[in-house]
């Protein structure tokens, strides 16, 4: 018994331990985008329905021994084709991001995956021909007991401590580990050569109703579906730290643990009160917006997910088959959960221009929850029973006409909006007061989320070429370019790695050149059509150049030709949204762009973030290439013209440290912190 246990408890832990470092793994070749996590999500429920599919097949066709032959042979091959796991990979950027991560894990860990996947399935069942008197289903909750350690255990424990080859190298060491595992089972099964295939097809037959089916794809896809929205609600709209994306999967998982663990835990009687109230709380939380706290959001939006998922959960377990239909049981479940993947991640991008998944996920939970309850509860009088279906139809109107009213309401002043890999990009305009010191009427913003990355000024049709947002001449690259010691004797050749609507082009009426590095297209377009920054750079005379691609790797490519282009200032503005793309962060990254800078030449790297102090790690940065560095913050103005930024600058120049002044410049000291490298990095180290 214990080793079937342990065998389910392990192959899970695995299968969650590898997720979050195949993703932190190639993070850095898109980008850093929060959006990787989803697109492997959905990866990862494809191939869990393959293994689901396996474990089935096999159970159908092979008796217990045999198939535990034929799982240990195919691991045997798995260990011999993928490990040590192998996630380097040159992506094409013409290649989209999706199609690019989905050929990176099917060459890379596919295989080894897709097995993991099925041993919970495939072990359970032969747990049940071992032992057919005990429960289980209850293996089913240890085996997400495992998924949940697996999860948690990587940014606190792995992370912090291992690079990531030593991480694949450690994942490596496990599998191999769960092979001998399987080998230890097999000779459990030695004397069970026979098997039950046929009794199967009969209850299968006799006891599986479509009804029943049906409902259970829409409970896991609907559990699935929530899952990635709220994933991609709190990553995009409240905090976008890459290790909050294991929190919500947290929660799933744990509401699997709950209710599978045994039938008392999950009561109808509790939970569904509980929904009603985690609903009206999300209304408010949707309601407010960014205007509320940012841990009532989270709250709010994490509590709906895991009443929902209970809920969910609860009404599977409540409809479980005989255990001898286990197998496809749970390849029906594994089908609802990659129906819900597949719908955020491939066909609301291409029908949406927003995340209305979240709110179309929570009118749905309460439509099928109602089927469930109506169908199996009926009360002493018939009134009572058409009265309370009623008002739950009442609540599903009133939910539906609430979000609709409240998405709409939230575009207000949207002009456009466009939804991407990288996030949804809205162009905002707002009107000014009249004598504003500017002297425009009007101002457009493009914001990403919550986060602006840039506005320009108009009066009329006319846009005005002027400093703005974080991009003032006191900001920390304004000072960069202003005092730079070859400002006033040539101009200056800027290079910039995040282009947002290109406001530090005002900074550079009398630069030779300014080059943009930009990894969305959309930004580009944005530009192009909505903004003038970059035509009014190239009227002033300043040569302009707009390259699309991840900025690291450009740059990259870039050095090794001819034409390696050799910076007086680079700016760094990456980090002022909340999702970080560590890699243009690390020690590796920093020597790149000083091989772009000539030898006077300053590094501006945009720090300002809501819920990241990044001061450690370049203090540490500085520290480590032997150059000074210094702190420059600014403070939001009362016309909004000027944001509150804070930037650090770099360089060897001594001279530049001098022409900068003291005013809101603080010298940082040489210090040994925690350094990030291409091989290790700690987000949850520098989260405020």
């Amino acid at each position: 018994m214990l080793r079937f246990a342990f065998q389910i408890f392990l192959s899970a832990f695995l299968l969650f331990q590898l997720q979050p470092i195949v993703a932190r793994f190639i993070l850095p070749d898109f980008g850093g985008a929060s959006n990787v996590w989803t697109v492997c999500l959905v990866f990862f429920q494809i191939f869990l329905l393959l293994g689901y599919l396996y474990a089935y097949l096999l159970d159908r066709w092979l008796s217990p021994f045999n198939q535990a032959i034929v799982h240990a042979t195919l691991v045997l091959i798995a260990i011999v084709v993928f490990l040590p796991l192998d996630l380097d990979y040159a992506y094409n950027s013409q290649q989209s991001p999706q199609l690019g991560i989905t050929l990176l894990l099917i060459t890379s860990v596919g295989l080894p995956y897709a097995l993991i996947s099925s041993s919970g399935p495939l072990f359970q069942n032969w747990y049940r021909n071992q032992y057919p008197e005990n429960n289980t289903y209850r293996l089913y909750a240890l085996s997400n007991i495992g998924s949940m350690l697996g999860l948690l255990s990587y940014p606190f424990l792995i992370e912090p401590i291992l690079s990531v080859h030593y991480q694949a190298l450690f994942w490596s060491a496990g599998f191999v580990f769960y092979f001998l595992w399987t080998l230890a089972c097999l000779w459990s099964l030695r004397n069970n050569k026979s098997s039950d295939s046929t009794d199967i097809e009969l209850i299968a037959d006799d006891k599986l109703r479509g009804a029943e089916v049906f409902i259970w794809i829409c409970m896991a896809g609907i559990a699935t579906t929530l899952l990635l929205a709220t994933t991609n609600k709190i990553t995009m709209d409240v905090a976008s730290v890459p290790f909050l994306w294991i929190l919500p999967l947290t929660l799933y998982l744990l509401s699997f643990i709950i209710c599978f663990d045994r039938p008392g835990w999950y009561d109808r009687r509790v939970w569904i009160p509980l929904l009603f109230m985690a609903s009206a709380i999300s209304l408010v939380a949707l309601q407010r917006g960014a205007n509320t706290s940012i841990y009532f959001q989270l709250l709010a939006y994490l509590f709906m997910l895991f009443v929902s998922c209970m809920v969910c959960h609860g009404e599977l377990y409540r409809l479980r088959p005989n255990p001898r239909l286990l197998t496809r049981y749970y390849l029906v479940i594994s089908l609802g959960g990659a129906i819900g993947g597949v719908l955020v991640a491939v066909v609301a991008p291409l029908i949406f221009d927003d995340y209305y998944e979240f709110q179309l996920s929570l009118v749905a939970v309460f439509l099928v929850a109602g089927l469930c309850i109506s169908a199996t509860v009926q009360f002493r009088h018939r009134i009572v029973d058409l009265g309370t279906q009623i008002l739950w139809a009442l609540w599903v109107v009133f939910l539906s006409t609430f979000l609709f009213v409240n998405s709409a309401a939230a575009r207000g002043n949207v002009l456009h909006q466009v939804r991407g890999f990288y996030g949804v990009l809205k162009l905002v305009e707002y009107e000014l007061p009249q004598n504003h010191p500017t002297g425009a009427d009007r101002q457009l913003a493009l914001k990403h989320g919550a986060i602006i990355h840039g506005l320009e000024f108009f009066k009329g049709d006319q846009a005005l070429f002027m400093p703005s947002s974080y991009f003032t001449a006191e900001s920390g690259v304004g000072k960069a370019i202003g005092s730079h010691s070859a400002a006033e004797s040539r101009g200056l050749d800027v290079g910039v790695i995040g282009m947002g609507v290109a406001s530090i082009s005002a900074l550079c009426k009398k630069c030779q050149s300014l080059s943009f590095y930009e990894i969305d297209p959309n930004v580009v377009e944005f530009e192009n059509k909505w903004f003038s920054n970059l035509k009014s750079a190239r009227a002033e005379g300043v040569k302009v150049d707009v390259f699309v691609g991840d900025g690291r790797k450009l740059l990259e490519s870039q050095l090794a030709t001819e034409a390696q282009p050799q910076y007086d200032v680079l700016a760094i503005d990456a980090f002022s949204g909340d999702s970080i793309p560590v890699h243009l962060l690390t020690k590796e990254a920093l020597e790149l762009y000083r091989k772009h800078l000539r030898e006077d030449g300053v590094l501006a790297i945009h720090i300002t973030n809501r819920h990241l102090d990044l001061t450690p790690i370049v203090a540490s940065l500085a520290s480590e290439l032997q150059l000074k560095a210094a702190q420059v913050s600014t403070e939001t103005s009362e016309d909004g013209v000027n944001f509150e930024s804070h930037w650090i600058v770099l360089s060897e120049d001594e001279k530049f440290f001098t022409n900068i002044g003291s005013e809101s410049v603080t010298v940082l000291d040489p210090i040994e912190g925690p350094m990030w490298t291409d091989e290790y990095s700690n987000l949850l180290g520098v989260l405020r």
